[in-house]
């Protein structure tokens, strides 16, 4: 635990989602004041509200020129805070409270309190991370259409307070029972694709609930573009085979699984409409264009200077 002399006076405003993972706000606050000086006013904390804009929060708190404002919270949380400071100078901070934590993990973010608190307390680097913008919305991890906005959906908030990521297996495993494979139109950068897939996922970040296990390879969230994933398993063993190759990284020898690349946008039909989750939340129906937004927002990440990437 730091002493009085390490608590930094750094001018910081904290979005907290006290609905996310398993740390109450009591806890997260009690953190906070051990690494900011909240008591002058330099660090401000604000507990979200139901149906409160996280993103305007974050724009405003951007204008008051503070020097990070930080997201306390799952994936959903800080993708709604992340929205608020594109096109802003204001670099992001995260503390990850949720259950993946999945851009956290991608960028090195320690997913431990504590040492979240300390990277945004000490001295940090800041990476810029591309952006997938979904109506005026944008999302910074994956947007998917198939057995993962199924799983989210149907996932019930009380069981992943209680069991974390097992609840979403769990919901996976029973959505998979007597799931078919549907049809898909994908047009990529203009071309149009016909699939027939059990998921089409498109990708900003590589990883798959915890590193090593990856979307696929050579996915980063600083390259200006994303990564269409197609999975066209249609069988319990179809989905046994995909991941074994996914635990070992060789997804490239599967061929259920296709990869193609896009740096402008990339439009998904269904027949019939099917929810779409973006950073881990439901977000609409089938059809939805994702347009790639390159360097939407800077994320502070561990390292030293003002900035790298």
């Amino acid at each position: 635990m730091p002493d009085s002399a390490t608590i930094t006076r750094r001018k910081l405003f904290v979005i907290l989602n006290p609905a996310s993972g398993t740390s109450t706000a009591e806890v997260v606050k009690k953190a906070i004041g051990e690494h900011f000086s909240c008591d002058d006013g330099s660090c401000q904390v604000h507990e979200v509200r139901d149906r409160e804009d996280l993103g305007a929060l974050a724009r405003e708190a951007a204008g008051r020129n503070v020097e990070v404002v930080v997201a306390a919270g799952g994936d959903g949380t800080v993708s709604a805070v992340a929205n608020g400071l594109v096109g802003t100078n204001t670099p992001l901070g995260i503390l990850p409270l949720g259950t993946a934590n999945i851009l956290a993990r991608e960028l090195g973010v320690p997913t431990d309190l504590n040492e979240a608190c300390a990277l945004i307390a000490g001295e940090f680097a800041t990476a810029p991370v591309d952006a997938m913008k979904v109506k005026d919305a944008h999302y910074f991890t994956q947007v998917g259409v198939g057995i993962d906005a199924l799983m989210i959906r149907d996932t019930k908030t009380e069981d992943k307070k209680r069991f974390g990521r097992l609840a979403y297996m769990w919901t996976g495993a029973v959505r998979l029972i007597g799931f078919q494979p549907r049809r898909f139109t994908l047009t990529i950068d203009g071309k149009a694709v016909k699939a027939r897939a059990s998921q089409v996922l498109v990708a900003n970040c590589a990883t798959l609930g915890q590193k090593p296990l990856t979307w696929g390879p050579n996915i980063k969230v600083d390259d200006g573009q994303v990564d269409v994933c197609v999975i066209r398993a249609g069988s319990l063993w179809d989905f046994a085979r995909v991941s074994w190759n996914v635990l070992r990284g060789t997804h490239r020898d599967d061929p259920k699984l296709h990869y193609r690349k896009a740096s402008k946008a990339v439009t998904i039909h269904t027949r019939k409409p099917l929810p779409v989750q973006g950073d881990g939340e439901v977000i609409a129906d089938t059809p939805v264009e994702v347009q790639v937004v390159k360097g939407a927002v800077r994320v502070v990440v561990p390292g030293t200077g003002a900035s790298s990437g």
